[in-house]
């Protein structure tokens, strides 16, 4: 057993907003007729999700580090040289944000591992490549914990049951554990980990 066994994370932050739009339309009978210009701006109407998140000790985001989350991904840089051997966990703080004008909507967090590669070998060393489905996931929401130990195979989306409201901002603590009987079959394994915020206003 080679006891330096050690794997590589890549961490992101993705954001998606689903804006949902009524019209109502209604029947007139008109007895004359004449040109009408309205104007219709929408500007207050928008509903975007942004993203932040660091591994900083106690870090809370500061304006200018608001990110849209799309389409690219909002990266979270670790340390260089950062490894995560068996028994050993992460610890990092992603935040949301409602960058509405004034529309609140619902939020949504799924994690995923946006490369799958499954039960790949690598046919130089006989090992895994793909270390996701060997971590686990815990998440505080404040007080509240959202997921607890959670491993990946077993992740599901959390929804809130409160509206996320215009402005308002979630920030999360985030710990990400690989336990310590992970053995040598996945050394030098590595996987990227995003954190997916998804969100609809009401």
């Amino acid at each position: 057993m080679i006891p330096h066994r050690s794997a590589r994370l890549r961490l992101s932050l993705a954001a998606g907003a689903l804006l949902s739009v009524g019209a109502l339309f209604t029947a007139a009978t008109f007895t004359d007729a004449a040109d009408v210009h309205v104007f219709l701006d929408g500007s207050q109407n928008t509903f975007e999700i942004r993203t932040a998140g660091s591994v900083r000790d106690g870090w809370v985001p500061s304006e200018d580090q608001w990110q849209p989350g799309r389409p690219a991904p909002y990266e979270i840089a670790l340390e260089e040289g950062t490894v995560l051997a068996p028994g050993g966990s992460i610890s990092l703080r992603i935040a949301a944000q409602n960058a509405s004008p004034r529309l609140a909507g619902t939020l949504s967090l799924s994690i995923v591992d946006p490369d799958p590669r499954g039960d790949e070998i690598d046919p130089d060393t006989g090992r895994f490549v793909e270390l996701f489905d060997q971590l686990q996931f815990t998440v505080r929401d404040g007080d509240r914990t959202l997921m607890d130990r959670v491993p990946a195979p077993e992740l599901t989306t959390y929804t809130w049951d409160d509206a996320f409201e215009a402005g308002e901002h979630r920030l999360l603590d985030v710990r990400i554990d690989l336990p310590d009987t992970v053995d040598n079959r996945w050394r030098g394994a590595g996987t990227g980990v995003q954190f997916q915020f998804e969100g609809e206003n009401r």
